[in-house]
């Protein structure tokens, strides 16, 4: 019974100490659906990650990684292009100083699963489908990294 509560305090002293595997890196899965993002963790120590994007949608996603000071939903957004006979719809724009893309995992179809390995540093990041319209819908989530 020690043992256990010793384990349940390590666990509740440090909330990171789930997420980091033996060697370090830490393990973040997303659950994209249509139209959300959901992270098991919106907060982690810097370091090595391995984000594990699961799509349980029922169409393409793709998940972009960016660090910014801006609010989530809040990004900078350009005009997609077109599609006759479709009303206009936006993506984040990508190429705007004011965010500094990280990575990304690009369109897998539903009931796949992604995995993309980055380096995050303390700051402010916000993972998001990129497909045009999906944004807007509030395909976002934000992640803390702490030092």
């Amino acid at each position: 019974m020690l043992p256990l509560i010793l384990a349940l305090g390590c666990l509740i002293s440090n909330p990171f100490a789930f997420a980091q595997s033996a060697e370090g890196e830490t393990h973040i899965t997303l659950v994209l659906k249509d139209f959300s993002i959901d992270p098991n963790t919106n907060r982690a120590k810097a370091g090595r990650f391995t984000l594990e994007a699961v799509n349980e949608g029922k169409g393409l996603h793709e998940l972009v990684i960016l660090k910014t000071d801006l609010n989530p939903a809040a990004l900078p957004r350009k005009e997609a292009t077109p599609l006759q006979g479709m009303p206009t719809q936006y993506l984040v724009d990508e190429d705007d100083p004011r965010i500094q893309t990280i990575d990304e995992i690009e369109e897998f179809p539903s009931g796949t699963n992604q995995k993309k390995t980055v380096a995050l540093e303390p700051g402010h990041y916000v993972l998001f489908c990129n497909i045009p319209g999906h944004y807007d819908k509030g395909m976002h989530a934000s992640l803390h990294i702490v030092p």
